[in-house]
């Protein structure tokens, strides 16, 4: 028993001293959530930017070399806003894809945490673009603001939404697949309705707007879940 005690007491450690005062006497840079966002830009890819400017850049070069054919431009423009939803559910699904979430998830900031800061960048970027675009459909053209802003943006925030689900249901390429679907899928149906407009305006019109809407609710409902870091962790819990 002596020999039993005196192994314990020769192996256990002392207890610490002024524990508290030392952690908190450790240096660490501290960010703000918005300077932590901001430093989120530098990790998103070069493709992602370059991308976005090669849109807008087809988009003006378009409206000069085709000025008389509106539904044209419409449609043109309707084919390249969804791959700007699927880049950007691409590259907040990074981690996922090449198996960093885990480590991730265990970092200061956490997956849920760098998911909405990519999410809040690219969102405004994009908005940028499609605003833009909106502007010089609507000034170069007899469709009127309303009617252009409807028309591209319903494109993107469909693939919006629906990514947000698949990353929330799929993981790994398995996502990238049914994201890649979506976005053709979306394409095609835009094609159909506006080119040459087949179909009544208002109810292109009406299936626009309610499209627009319910996408648009999607992306607050999954957004929401990521920034309270809720149950979808996108690639975590599956």
């Amino acid at each position: 028993m002596k020999i039993r005690e005196a192994l314990r007491g020769a192996f256990t450690p002392p207890e610490p001293r002024n524990k508290d005062r030392f952690i908190g006497s450790i240096r660490y840079p501290k960010l703000s959530y918005s300077e932590f966002i901001l430093s989120q830009i530098g990790y998103i890819r070069k493709r992602v930017w370059l991308f976005s400017a090669a849109v807008l850049l087809i988009v003006i070069s378009a409206v000069y070399m085709i000025p008389q054919n509106e539904m044209y431009l419409v449609w043109i423009v309707s084919t390249l806003i969804p791959f700007l939803a699927l880049m950007t559910a691409m590259e907040i699904s990074r981690s996922d894809i090449f198996g960093m979430s885990e480590i991730e998830a265990g970092c200061r900031y956490s997956l849920p945490q760098l998911v909405g800061a990519r999410m809040i960048i690219l969102g405004v970027c994009n908005f940028a673009v499609i605003s833009a675009i909106a502007v010089i459909l609507g000034f170069f053209s007899s469709l009127g603001m309303m009617r252009a802003v409807l028309y591209i943006l319903t494109p993107y925030i469909t693939v919006n939404g629906i990514a947000l689900v698949v990353l929330d249901k799929a993981t790994g390429l398995e996502c990238v697949y049914i994201n890649v679907a979506a976005t053709l899928g979306v394409i095609l149906t835009g094609i159909f309705l506006l080119g040459g407009m087949p179909f009544d305006a208002r109810f292109v019109n009406i299936l626009y707007t309610v499209l627009c809407v319910g996408g648009a609710i999607v992306i607050a409902i999954q957004g929401r879940k990521i920034m309270n870091g809720g149950d979808v962790c996108y690639g975590i819990n599956h």
